[in-house]
């Protein structure tokens, strides 16, 4: 049910210019070691669009799961994305919230029904994700997971 997986945050996305400084940093604060920096895979692999139309945009993550939740950072590279229009108009910034819809497709229908939109998705090893941005109605970019049955 929808209502339920909107009940868990399961992630917190900050967008950054340098990746390496923002993992260091973010170590520092939270007493862990630095975490692994990966790149999003290539477009053949994820089908990546952005605004409704195929984009080899791609990015820099690292994540760090903490006891209630994950930061993950996010630095552009390559092609248009969300996250590099995000950086270009506001720079380093909390760019969205997450929530885990694995068996529940439907939800991001709740999400556009209210006024949001479709500005990115795509997939990742194990799932997809879509970006919704809901800042008109809810302040926020809104990003939907779905992890697929094993």
């Amino acid at each position: 049910m929808c209502e339920e997986a909107f009940k868990n945050v399961i992630q917190i996305a900050i967008v950054v210019k340098d990746i390496s400084k923002a993992v260091e940093a973010w170590s520092k604060i939270l007493g862990m070691k630095p975490q692994r920096i990966i790149e999003t895979r290539e477009w053949e692999e994820t089908k990546m669009s952005f605004m409704g139309a195929p984009s080899k945009g791609r990015a820099k993550l690292a994540f760090f799961n903490l006891n209630n939740i994950v930061i993950e950072l996010i630095e552009p590279i390559d092609g248009p994305s969300t996250w590099k229009e995000f950086l270009d108009k506001h720079g380093q910034g909390i760019h969205h919230i997450a929530f885990d819809i694995s068996g529940n497709a439907d939800c991001s229908k709740k999400i556009l029904e209210i006024g949001g939109y479709v500005q990115q998705s795509g997939m990742f090893s194990g799932g997809r994700y879509t970006y919704i941005d809901a800042r008109e109605v809810l302040g926020a970019i809104i990003e939907l997971i779905e992890h697929y049955k094993r």
